[in-house]
């Protein structure tokens, strides 16, 4: 290079003389210009070179940006000092004066591509509406690397008032324009279109690679449909800050194109740059290869991708429905809401489930009669067959969707089937006990007559798989497993056992397990439903109200029993297989069965010892014991004589 056009802001500055040296030294012929002056009469000074040498901030880039994009000149950079953080992260310039000296004379060869928006040159990015832990325009985020602290001081305020603003996010509606073939009304929260700013948060939420050579501008639009969806976008943003994600969260779309616009009907606050712009339309306009600039080489080696192609259009994610733009426009909705179209289908197969048909019917009273002969015969393998066989959770997802949108003709429907299959295990039960000559209450039986809070929550998340396999049509061959899990059958056949025998103790306990399972799966497959967005909120709310209502109502039976497992636990650790010093006897405690009542607790045990046990011995030991568990016992001892 012969001769070079060399402006600068401020001639105090001492690099400029060091610029002039370096020309001297290297047999350059400068023309030496002020900034402001070359900016206003841009075209006579380019008469004496082509190439230009700019002493200058990064706030001046995107003038002299757009100047050699329309008077075609080759552009060298030099940073007025090294505070310059977008010329350092951007444009990857080092920060010593050799090196850019060196790079800034060099003979140009590579040309990159330049963005205009709204026909104003942006050099990294251009930024709409809420854009949380994308938005760099903050000397917060620039400052974010400085120490650790920084960082973590950066993503508590970031979340905190994201978190703050989640009731008061609202979509404005928008006119997507990408390419010249496609146009599509939407709406979106906020945008984000990136140029040579490609190593901020924004491009790590891209699955693919951007360059500024490339011919095309990579936008996100960040469209969540619920509160729950942009909190899923929040952790995303925050816990993959530095690294690429595999593909993209839900809650955002990308496009890759030489064009794009977006038109609204209220104005748009915009910045390009950290620059505030408002206006009703943004247009962006990429144009390829169109200044030729000296950049250093590991700017280039950031770059990724491939050159022109065709666009890129990934929009699975933006509310493009009707009735979706409808549902957010004026509020994000807790859930997100699935559309009439989407759960068509899962109200077909729920209807079809409520009804009491004769396969019903039949599958009913065998199950029935299977688990009812499974509890005589205390075998789990035969009782796991009667909850695979048993038809009855169908209903009562069924009736979980029709409380939550308060169906009425679905709510009947299931109540009906629910109720047809209850009074005939209740009948196959009880009629196999008055057949059966056997009174005794087996183990398996035994297991059923005390549920607690347990039960309540195996019950509450067979619900939640139940529902979540309804509405997943590729995981319904798992609802076998969900009704193992639950046992509906079971503790209804004992129940009809209990009625043969007439035995309270058997149909009260029984019949609360049944009836914590029943409200516990109903209530979480309603909840389930409503957080897969199959009805809003405030329809919900009746039906919810008054499951949770039944729900707490059943705790309290359930607390109690709970709190006796956990006393009887508690005795347990303490005596079984304890060993005790009484009257000079070794006395060894086996086979331990506590029984805790309301003035005292029994203690069913075998006493064994290698010489004879008395009644003075026995008294000793019931005294320790009262000491060692501090509360009243009785004694049912079984003593054993070990030689």
């Amino acid at each position: 290079m012969s001769k070079a056009l060399f402006i600068y802001e401020d001639a105090t500055n001492p690099r400029v003389q060091e610029v002039i040296e370096y020309a001297q030294s290297q047999n350059i012929t400068l023309t030496k210009l002020s900034l402001s002056a070359f900016l206003e009469q841009p075209g006579r000074p380019l008469d004496f070179a082509e190439h230009v040498v700019a002493l200058c901030s990064d706030t001046d880039l995107a003038q002299l940006f757009d100047l050699a994009k329309s008077l075609n000149f080759s552009l060298g950079i030099i940073p007025v000092d090294n505070q310059q953080t977008r010329l350092r992260e951007w444009f990857m310039f080092t920060g010593k004066l050799s090196e850019q000296l060196e790079l800034a004379f060099a003979k140009s060869t590579k040309a990159i591509d330049v963005l205009r928006c709204n026909d104003e040159v942006a050099l990294g990015s251009i930024m709409l509406g809420k854009t949380p832990f994308l938005d760099q325009r903050s000397r917060t985020y620039r400052q974010r690397s400085a120490s650790l602290m920084r960082r973590i001081m950066y993503f508590i305020a970031v979340l905190w008032s994201s978190l703050g603003n989640l009731f008061s996010i609202q979509p404005f509606a928008i006119t997507l324009s990408v390419g010249k073939e496609y146009s599509a009304k939407t709406a979106i929260t906020g945008m984000v279109a990136i140029e040579n700013n490609v190593t901020n948060a924004a491009a790590r939420l891209i699955n693919t690679s951007i360059s500024v050579q490339d011919g095309k501008v990579s936008t996100l639009l960040i469209a969540p449909k619920s509160i729950s969806q942009y909190i899923s976008f929040l952790i995303k943003a925050t816990f993959n800050p530095e690294r690429k994600v595999s593909r993209l969260p839900s809650s955002m779309s990308y496009v890759r194109s030489n064009y794009l616009r977006v038109d609204s009907d209220k104005m748009l606050t915009y910045y390009v740059d950290s620059h505030k712009r408002e206006a009703n339309s943004i247009e962006l306009q990429l144009y390829p290869e169109a200044i030729h600039i000296n950049l250093p080489a590991a700017y280039y080696e950031t770059q990724g991708g491939q050159h022109g192609g065709k666009d890129t259009l990934k929009l699975e994610n933006l509310p493009l429905h009707e009735e979706r733009l409808t549902m957010i426009q004026k509020r994000l909705p807790l859930f997100t809401h699935a559309l009439e179209e989407d759960f068509k289908g899962l109200f077909l197969q729920l209807r079809d489930s409520a009804q009491t048909s004769s396969s019903f019917i039949s599958l009913m009273m065998l199950s029935s009669l299977i688990a009812s002969l499974g509890l005589f015969l205390s075998s789990p393998a035969v009782i796991i067959g009667a909850m695979v066989l048993a038809p009855l959770m169908s209903p009562i997802i069924s009736l979980a969707m029709a409380l939550l949108r308060n169906d009425q003709a679905l709510l009947q429907k299931s109540l009906k089937s629910i109720a047809i299959g209850v009074i005939l295990a209740l009948a196959m039960a009880a009629l196999l006990a008055l057949i059966i000559p056997i009174t005794r209450v087996t183990p398996e039986m035994a297991g059923r007559l005390h549920p607690n809070l347990l039960d309540l929550g195996v019950a509450i998340v067979s619900g939640m798989a139940g529902a979540y396999a309804y509405a997943r049509e590729s995981i319904m061959k798992s609802m076998p497993g969900v009704a193992i899990a639950v046992a509906l059958v079971p503790p209804l056949c004992v129940v009809g056992i209990g009625i043969g025998w007439w035995d309270w103790q058997v149909i009260s306990g029984a019949a609360l397990l049944f009836i914590t399972n029943l409200v516990g799966i109903a209530l979480a497959a309603a909840l389930t439903f409503l957080v897969l967005g199959y009805a809003p909120i405030v329809k919900a709310r009746r039906g919810l109200t008054l499951s949770m209502a039944l729900m707490l109502t059943i705790a309290v039976p359930l607390t109690w029993s709970f709190q006796t497992m956990y006393s009887v636990w508690q005795v347990e650790q303490k005596v079984d297989s304890l060993s005790l010093d009484i009257h000079g006897k070794l006395l060894y405690l086996n086979a331990l069965q506590v029984q805790i009542k309301s003035s005292e607790t029994l203690l069913k045990l075998e006493v064994s010892s290698n010489s004879e046990v008395t009644i003075a011995d026995l008294t000793a030991l019931k005294e320790q014991l009262e000491l060692l568990l501090n509360t009243p016992i009785k004694l049912d001892v079984t003593p054993r004589i070990s030689l």
